[in-house]
């Protein structure tokens, strides 16, 4: 208990005026992208957060936020996503998460950013030509898929970008593909959450931090999805390849950036 009210009380002192607003800014632009794409909240959130914080509590803050808003969102999003290539693409990432980790023993973070950069321009590009996959694709493909996410989070904890192309690519509503995304980004941050735990990186001050940007999430988030409601599949369509794009161009900046 002593503790607690230690640590309660240095995260009053740690929170100046300064740091809550460009929290409340930083969490906000990175709530309204994922509830209009149905992902990218970390993904956006982490290196605006990262400017004025450490990386070392940015990460857990994005991640403590995100798996709040997808508990606060699961039970909408389970009615409309698609079950049966989550399950699937589930199963590929425990598979590929682990060897990611393997990986990256034997290779630089920079380097493994480039590369996943690299990858996912490609896909971006190929999406933007008209990629398109069938309405119900094989499952080995889907389990790859999931494979490559898990690879990704393994090497530089970003599970996104093959699973945003794969839903992308697929010929179904729009709604199916961002309350799949966000069933699929839960799963993940579960697995992220217990791992921080265990490494000491969640801890009172992070989740402290994480419940005061609670409410600017929630709302960002049901700004984006009212967005998102009275838009169009193309227009949806275009701002999640584009906020993909975005993402690898941003993450390649910092690969290159860590190499200097």
């Amino acid at each position: 208990m002593h503790e607690m009210l230690i640590a309660i009380g240095d995260l009053g002192a740690a929170l100046t005026p300064k740091l809550v607003l460009m929290s409340i800014a930083s969490i906000f632009v990175a709530a309204v992208l994922r509830g209009y794409t149905g992902f990218g909240f970390a993904l956006a959130a982490v290196p605006l957060l990262s400017l004025f914080m450490r990386p070392t509590e940015a990460v857990p803050v994005a991640i403590g936020l995100q798996l709040a808003g997808s508990l606060m969102d699961f039970r909408q999003a389970s009615r409309t996503c698609d079950w049966p290539s989550l399950r699937w693409l589930a199963l590929g990432a425990v598979i590929g998460s682990p060897l990611g980790t393997l990986v990256l023993s034997s290779i630089s973070a920079p380097a493994a950013r480039l590369a996943i950069s690299a990858i996912t321009l490609f896909a971006v590009f190929a999406l933007q030509r008209g990629f398109a996959l069938p309405e119900a694709p094989p499952r080995p493909l889907t389990t790859i898929t999931g494979f490559f996410s898990g690879l990704f989070n393994g090497l530089a904890a970003m599970p996104g970008p093959p699973v945003v192309a794969y839903y992308m690519s697929l010929p179904i509503p729009r709604r199916a593909a961002r309350a799949s995304l966000m069933v699929f980004f839960l799963m993940t941050s579960i697995t992220a959450t217990v791992t921080f735990v265990g490494v000491g990186l969640m801890n009172l001050h992070t989740v402290g931090l994480s419940l005061l940007g609670l409410p600017v999430m929630w709302l960002g988030t049901r700004l984006g999805e009212l967005a998102f409601r009275r838009g169009s599949d193309a227009l949806h369509r275009q701002i999640s390849i584009a906020s993909l794009g975005a993402i690898a161009l941003v993450s390649a900046v910092k690969g290159i950036g860590e190499l200097i």
